[in-house]
């Protein structure tokens, strides 16, 4: 099967990649899919034909998206009408990776598909309306995560890390719970999805919950290194745009639709520390 993945320099790319053996996998970055061009969606799937395109493209800081409002809505919003346009053209499937953030946190339930949204940044909003776009592929599927991280790119993992090794002292926000998800946890179930036909929204975390103090901790105990942490409140670490205080997504939906591969995010991250760190 040929699938197309855009933002192809991502992390979560890179595990598609790298897990979805026995495929033709199309790794697409911004020369060869520009998310800001109204008509590169339609070029490049025109060009190569793929039976399946995942959207992994999509302007992720969150700070910074309440400053630049309209670049953030071109691309996570705009751009997935456009892939989902083209998609119908050639009868291809569309992954549209979503996000907890189009939730504002104030649940005390894990938040269920069909729970109401209400986004309380220019990320979540933009996000959101992506979903609205995908929506418009008459083959879609939606699948909505939370704190991806991984042994490459840009995360929280490889952030800790880093400052343990020059040896930092740190303050982790222990007031916000959610799910770490490690991104070749999540491309395998993307995987298996799409081969079972999956369609419509689906929400697609590790299980459990932590918070980020608590994923550092556990990050250096795995990873066997002595850090100087200690816990902190998010009042004391304002930024631009808000963060949930409770994202976590309910597995119920994924259970009941086929194979659940997802582990829990204390192995995920095991897998991850024990495979390296890049």
């Amino acid at each position: 099967m040929k699938v197309l993945v855009t933002g192809g320099a991502g992390q979560l790319a890179r595990a598609i990649a790298a897990t979805w053996s026995g495929h033709e996998v199309l790794l697409s970055d911004r020369k060869s899919l520009d998310l800001t061009d109204p008509g590169a969606a339609a070029s490049a799937l025109a060009l190569h034909r793929p039976r399946v395109v995942i959207n992994a493209g999509a302007y992720t800081l969150v700070d910074r998206c309440e400053a630049e409002p309209d670049l953030a809505r071109k691309v996570n919003a705009d751009a997935v009408g456009w892939l989902a346009d083209a998609c119908n053209e050639i009868d291809a499937l569309l992954v549209q990776i979503s996000t907890d953030y189009v939730f504002d946190g104030r649940a005390t339930r894990p938040y269920r598909e069909d729970d109401p949204t209400h986004p309380a940044t220019i990320y979540g909003r933009t996000k959101l309306e992506g979903e609205a776009r995908a929506r418009e592929a008459g083959n879609h599927l939606i699948v909505r995560t939370s704190w991806l991280y991984e042994a490459w790119g840009k995360n929280f993992l490889r952030t800790m890390l880093s400052a343990a090794a020059q040896r930092r002292s740190l303050k982790v926000v222990d007031d916000q719970r959610g799910t770490p998800t490690s991104c070749r946890a999540l491309a395998r179930q993307l995987e298996r999805s799409v081969c079972e036909e999956w369609r419509g929204l689906v929400n697609a975390s590790c299980e459990g919950e932590t918070t980020w103090y608590g994923f550092a901790k556990e990050i250096f105990l795995v990873a066997g290194i002595q850090a100087d942490l200690s816990p902190c409140t998010t009042e004391e670490f304002p930024t631009p745009a808000p963060r949930p205080a409770y994202s976590v997504l309910d597995a119920a939906l994924r259970r009941s639709l086929g194979s659940d591969l997802m582990p829990s995010w204390q192995s995920a991250l095991k897998e991850v520390i024990s495979a390296g760190i890049e």
